[in-house]
């Protein structure tokens, strides 16, 4: 069983502003920049040398094992988008993840960690200071050829649907795509009522869906789980976006100036408090 391990650094701390840069909270656009490596030094097994996993492209790009045909190895790619200015409400796509799923004799890739640093600020400004948020990622490189009449990992025959002639797909889990947290700017307008505005932050990703429960069992996860799996001889790609919106709150009293304070982080379905 492989396991990929998605660790995403999340602006949920302070919102940097000069006390003269804003009169208002409400804070229609917001820079964006989400950029995202392969840890070098989580890498499983390590070494850094063919055919281990080896590390390229400013440890955006991951290549293992031997390849059946020449030159073409299994791998993951990142690609991150620059900065952009992303308007409330609109859903904005930050970060690509590819498995390159191609037939391949061992070693192959066990684990990694892939970290991504978030950076939130109203347009034009900078200073944003992150937080984190983590998607934990099971990948599973299973055999192409379990035997004859022998269901592939994912519970499906051979050589139907996913699991082509060129053998059985391969399953990415993911614990959850979608993660939210939620900041307080406070009231800069002056004497009047005490409200602010809140800022809703949400990752969701795209490409994933639900899996079959052998294919959750073969990645050690429970009935239900989501993810996506891998045709052999193809390149296979999930797409994370963050969402921004706002609404009206009563201000709190305590927060300091353009105090950031994280209201939720944690996975669909489960909210925890962070103070």
């Amino acid at each position: 069983m492989k396991t990929l391990k998605l660790i995403r650094t999340a602006a949920a701390v302070f919102v940097a502003l000069a006390a003269g840069a804003a009169q208002a909270t409400y804070i229609p656009f917001w820079d964006v920049t989400d950029t995202a490596v392969f840890d070098p030094l989580t890498v499983v097994p390590g070494g850094n040398v063919f055919p281990n996993p080896v590390l390229s492209n400013g440890d955006l790009s991951l290549r293992w094992g031997t390849p059946i045909s020449a030159g073409v190895q299994s791998g993951l790619d990142i690609v991150n988008a620059p900065l952009q200015t992303v308007a409330l409400g609109a859903v904005t796509p930050t970060t690509w993840i590819t498995h390159l799923n191609f037939p391949i004799q061992a070693p192959t890739l066990s684990s990694v960690d892939i970290f991504s640093t978030l950076l939130l600020n109203p347009a034009g400004d900078t200073g944003a200071l992150p937080g984190s948020i983590t998607f934990h990622v099971r990948f599973i490189e299973t055999p192409n050829n379990p035997g004859v009449g022998v269901l592939c990992a994912n519970g499906q025959a051979q050589n139907t649907g996913i699991n082509t002639a060129a053998g059985c797909a391969d399953i990415f889990v993911i614990d959850s795509e979608t993660a939210n947290f939620s900041f307080i700017v406070p009231d800069m307008d002056g004497p009047g009522p005490d409200q602010a505005w809140e800022y809703f932050v949400s990752f969701t990703g795209a490409g994933f869906g639900p899996l079959s429960n052998a294919a959750c069992a073969a990645a050690g996860a429970a009935n239900g789980c989501r993810g996506f799996e891998t045709s052999e001889n193809l390149a296979t790609t999930a797409v994370f976006n963050i969402e921004i919106n706002a609404a009206l709150v009563p201000e709190p009293g305590s927060i300091a100036l353009f105090g950031l304070a994280l209201a939720s982080l944690g996975w669909v379905g489960r909210r925890r408090k962070q103070q």
